[in-house]
């Protein structure tokens, strides 16, 4: 004949199991929320043409940092490939595309524009 656990055993190992669960769990959301901290590619530099006051350095960083996601200019305005997307002209970004699709003067991000394509300076060094 078996004996039954008695009750302060079953609450030791419920209580046991419990903590397992819980410890596990708080692992998996640290592993996701390490996910949203993911970093971009680094800086780089599009190639400059001869008509450009400057060099434009771009940053995955301050533009991650007020976007929600890549997809708002991966896939619409920008290929994942770096110039996979075609040349970035300004003609092009007078139009509205590449980074014309948000640096318009109107366009909000946080309640505040974002700067024109003709404040060239603040891309241009």
């Amino acid at each position: 004949m078996s004996e039954r656990p008695g009750p302060v055993r079953t609450r030791v190992v419920a209580i046991g199991g419990l903590a397992i669960i819980v410890i596990l769990g708080s692992a998996v959301v640290d592993d996701v929320s390490g996910l949203a901290e993911l970093k971009g590619p680094p800086d780089f530099p599009f190639a400059k043409a001869d008509s450009s006051p400057g060099t434009v350095t771009f940053s995955h960083e301050k533009h991650s940092a007020k976007v929600d996601k890549c997809s708002t200019c991966h896939m619409k305005d920008f290929k994942m490939k770096r110039g996979a997307s075609g040349p970035v002209t300004l003609a092009a970004k007078q139009e509205g595309k590449y980074c014309g699709a948000c640096h318009d003067g109107q366009r909000k991000i946080g309640g505040v524009p974002v700067f024109a394509i003709d404040e060239c300076d603040r891309c241009h060094k």
